[in-house]
Formats: structure tokens, sequence, C-alpha cells
């Protein structure tokens, strides 16, 4: 019989688990020990008494050393992910002892990370500085998605199928504009419908974002095609291809402020319905928020 969970628990090793990950990163028992200043007979037996848990050889030895088998190549998967996460938990418990007393682990998309966060985030930390903020940007869906698998207390992005079922709070509204060169032959207009700009080459947004889609499907309703000559993987090298003549594109007024009022561009508001539209915070449940998130909710809400 397979050891059940609680045993299996109680007989894992974290400290064997990183010799078998050094032994199977050097490809030797005799290296992997000196790493870990022990002896080899020690990391052997250590891994033997793993291999005996496991059921199963986790090392195949040869001349030159060892290499993991099938089944070892499947524990060293997981055990690195299980080192990685003892190494978070470290780092976390070392801020606490540094006087941090909270994270929020905030994931946002690149609309709320251009225009809005910089100036909450800094408002935040005036009143809360013994709170760290870790922010990882990503698209809309997968925003929700991280918040929905717990990689993330918050999140910060539009309206998209994958946050159906999290709870939201309105954050911020925004309204879209059209960003070209300043001799475009649009830039005389003052405002314009999306329609208009479907003659031009485009400059898209990589990773299914939801403005990108929100694009394709007005060049679809309107049986036109979308002339998209180049993706990119931010709006600030969106203006940038735009500087240089290569297409229009299409992104919140705010992140233009920021990201491309400086450069020679112009960008003139667009009026379709679509245009404007609403940035949510996203948890799976606020009132069950970690205390240092729930300070952080209650600070955006002000």
């Amino acid at each position: 019989m397979f050891a059940s969970p609680r045993s299996f628990l109680r007989h894992v090793d974290l400290s064997t688990l990183d010799l078998f990950v050094l032994t199977c990163q050097s490809g030797s028992i005799a290296r992997a020990a000196a790493q870990g200043q022990l002896v080899a007979s020690a990391v052997s037996k250590r891994i033997a008494e793993l291999e005996s848990l496991a059921q199963t050889p986790l090392l195949l030895r040869h001349a030159r050393g060892v290499r993991p088998t099938a089944a070892g190549e499947l524990l060293l998967r997981h055990a690195h992910a299980i080192l990685q996460e003892v190494e978070y938990l470290r780092a976390d418990l070392s801020e606490y002892a540094r006087g941090v007393r909270g994270v929020v682990r905030l994931s946002a998309n690149a609309s709320a990370v251009e225009q809005f966060l910089p100036e909450d985030i800094a408002a935040f930390m005036r009143e809360h500085a013994e709170i760290r903020i870790d922010l990882r940007q990503a698209t809309s869906r997968r925003v929700a998605q991280a918040v929905r698998d717990g990689e993330a207390d918050l999140g910060i992005c539009s309206p998209s199928d994958e946050a159906g079922g999290l709870e939201s709070l309105p954050y911020r509204r925004e309204r879209m504009v059209l960003v070209m060169p300043r001799t475009h032959p649009l830039a005389e207009h003052q405002q314009l419908a999306y329609e208009q700009a479907l003659d031009h080459a485009q400059i898209g947004l990589r990773d299914s974002s939801i403005i990108q889609e929100t694009l394709s499907r007005a060049a679809q309703s309107g049986r036109r095609m979308l002339r998209q000559r180049i993706e990119v993987d931010s709006l600030s090298a969106m203006c940038r291809m735009i500087e240089c003549d290569l297409g229009v594109g299409v992104m919140p007024e705010g992140a233009y402020q920021s990201v491309g009022r400086p450069r020679r561009l112009r960008a003139v508001p667009l009026t379709d319905t679509w245009a404007e539209r609403t940035l949510n915070l996203y948890a799976v449940s606020f009132a069950e928020l970690p205390a240092a998130a729930r300070h952080f909710v209650a600070s955006l809400s002000q």
C-alpha cells in the first residue's frame, strides 16, 4: 500500500528534496554532497529513503554519475515548485522580521498599470509603509484567472468571461482613443468612429487583449478587414511603432497621456459605444481577504 497523505507528508523531508535536486542538477551524488556539505554516503542514504517512500527508483546509476528516471523527473518538477514556495515563505517571513506587516498580491492589466495604479499605490504606501505591494502585470483574462486560482489576492482588469463568479467593485472608467502620427490623414479630426481607421494599418496588442478582441469584432460587424501589421507586448511599444509611422493604434486615453504624449503623436477620441469602459477590482471574496489586502481595497475606494 502506498503511504497515506498524512504519512507521506510526515516522511517527506525538505532537505532531502533539496539534495535530490542538487543530485539531478550536478549529475553526481558526490558533487551534490560537496554542495550540500555532507558526505556522499549520507546523500546516498537520504535518496534511498526517498526511493523507498516513492516505492520506485528515482535515479539511474551509471559509470559517469546519475540521472533521474521518469519518476525522478516527475519528483524533480514537484521538488522545484515546493522549494520555490519555501523560498517565498522565507522571504515573506524575513520581511515581517524587518518590520513589513503584510503583502498584497495584486495582478493588473496594462491599462490599470499605465494609467492609475502608480499614483494609487504611492498614496497607499504613504499611509501603510509597513505593507508591500507585489504587482504583476498580465492580460485581463490572465488577471481574472490569477485571482480565481489564488495566485493573486486582488485583480484589476476589464470585465471578461474569466471574471464570472468573482466578486467585483468598480475601480475606474477609461476612454479609448486612436493614436497616430501628427502628420496622419486622420489627425485633423476632433473625434472618430473606429470604422474610419480601418483603411489604415493597425498596431495591435499581443496575448488576446480585450481591446484587441473588441477591435476585431468592430471590424467584423462592419464587414471590414482589420489590417493589423504588427503586434506588440506593451502600450509604450505600440506608441513607438506608431511614432515610426508603421500604423495607428487604439489605447486608453490615460495610458496615452503617460506613455504617448511626449512623442510626436496625436490621440483622437473614439465615438463608438465600446470606447468607454470600466475597470473593475476583483477578488474571490472581499470579506475574506488578508488584512493588508482589505486595507488596500479601502484605500482604492476612498
